[in-house]
């Protein structure tokens, strides 16, 4: 009989870990020193996912939400050591099994919504603020458009119809994550700032184009303003030109 590897050893353990009711123990472990393990693994597990998504979890009673928690233990195959993206393989989990795990559906854009101030709040991304002619992307900034109005779902609401909704999630020079609620004009001018820097008139100007708008010159004195709002805000960093 041969030996298996460690390698092959360590698979075949995590395995049994992953789903113990239906892959056998690898020969010479213990069964309380297995459960141990296990239990370990899965509540470390469950503890990132809590933390992270603290509104999904509060609209699922405890065995539901362990339940989800069980089946991402199970069946994802993460391929990531680090822990604080374990959260984001949860996303991955969830939205890619979601027409089979009955649960609302608009609980992916939740996670995803609840997960993306973990990816700002981590981001390393240098906020260095500098004087510039042209404008330029927050390079924390997330640019969001859901279909469901997820920054106000809660124990108390849970939205019955679609909602198209934009939302700017950033991190500021003082380290604090911000959340802001946009309209779709906003979101798409700023997916015009996003492609590179640019100057503040040839931003208007490109999303006039864009719009087919009757009156650009109108639209560059709106834009002016909500540009200097958004660099007040540092959404943006530049200066009008």
């Amino acid at each position: 009989m041969n030996t298996p590897s460690l390698q092959e050893f360590q698979q075949a353990f995590a395995r049994h870990l992953r789903n113990p009711s239906r892959v056998k123990r690898p020969e010479g472990v213990p069964k309380r020193q297995a459960r141990i393990y296990q239990d370990l693994l899965f509540n470390n597990i469950c503890g990132f996912v809590d933390i992270c998504f603290p509104v999904a979890k509060s609209l699922m009673s405890e065995v539901r939400w362990r339940s989800l928690c069980r089946g991402f233990f199970r069946h994802h195959a993460s391929h990531t050591p680090y822990f604080s993206r374990i959260p984001e393989q949860f996303v991955q989990y969830i939205t890619a099994h979601a027409g089979s795990l009955s649960i609302p559906v608009w609980m992916p854009d939740l996670l995803h919504y609840e997960w993306i101030e973990l990816a700002v709040d981590t981001d390393q991304a240098n906020l260095e603020v500098t004087v510039d002619k042209r404008l330029r992307m927050n390079p924390t900034l997330r640019n969001l458009a859901y279909a469901w109005p997820v920054h106000r779902i809660s124990p108390k609401y849970r939205p019955r119809k679609p909602q198209a909704t934009y939302l700017l999630v950033f991190r500021d020079i003082d380290d604090s994550v911000r959340f802001i609620e946009v309209n779709a004009v906003t979101a798409q001018l700023l997916n015009i700032i996003a492609l590179g820097p640019i100057t503040t008139a040839d931003a208007i100007a490109t999303l006039a184009h864009q719009l087919g708008h009757a009156n650009p010159d109108a639209l560059q004195l709106h834009g002016r303003t909500l540009l200097a709002d958004l660099i007040q805000q540092q959404v943006l960093f530049g200066k009008l030109t």
